[in-house]
């Protein structure tokens, strides 16, 4: 009878240390962190106007964080490798990073519709009647003069951001309506139209 005792007490032994080894397994996977707290993130997003009935915009994203190499999407289904996506109509985007890991980062950017600017018979008027002006951008002046379009389109920039601050021209601020236009124009970008 002691024998038997001694059977089960072993064979109870036996099972509580399987016990306490399956519980401090279990315990040991639990400890394991996350690998999706320190997942991507979403630094900038820069989205370019679609021109209206074109579906020209476009949209890059850049990322940080999280564990490279990054997959990239606008739908939340279709991931590329490219950071940068093209020729999309406008309206919302969801915007998604997915590291190596399979941890995501997400955000939603609008690509705006812009109407289509023509230079030849918008931007050059507003600039000959304004800026390439005798004192200013004039072909007699020591400032870059703006009397052809690769003149301008090498400022073009430059004119959007100067235009937009209304500190060009020194005369006094172009319309809110021929900013935009010059705005626009450079958005699509500064084509010979």
């Amino acid at each position: 009878q002691v024998n038997t005792m001694n059977k089960k007490a072993i064979q109870l032994f036996g099972i509580a240390l399987l016990a306490i080894f399956t519980l401090n397994q279990c315990s040991e996977s639990n400890d394991e962190p996350d690998p999706c707290t320190n997942g991507p993130s979403i630094e900038e997003i820069e989205a370019t106007p679609s021109v209206e009935g074109k579906d020209n915009g476009e949209i890059l994203i850049d990322a940080t964080g999280g564990t490279s190499p990054y997959q990239f999407s606008v739908d939340g289904t279709n991931f590329q490798s490219d950071d940068s996506f093209s020729d999309l109509a406008p309206g919302d985007y969801t915007v998604t990073v997915k590291d190596a890991n399979g941890c995501t980062a997400t955000e939603m950017v609008t690509v705006a519709e812009i109407p289509e600017v023509f230079f030849a018979n918008q931007i050059k008027p507003i600039i000959d009647a304004n800026c390439q002006v005798s004192g200013c951008h004039g072909s007699n002046s020591n400032i870059p003069s703006f009397a052809t379009y690769d003149d301008i389109n090498d400022r073009a920039n430059g004119i959007k951001f100067r235009t937009s601050n209304k500190t060009m021209p020194p005369g006094g601020p172009l319309s809110d309506d021929d900013i935009q236009l010059i705005s626009h124009w450079v958005d699509q970008g500064a084509p010979n139209n």
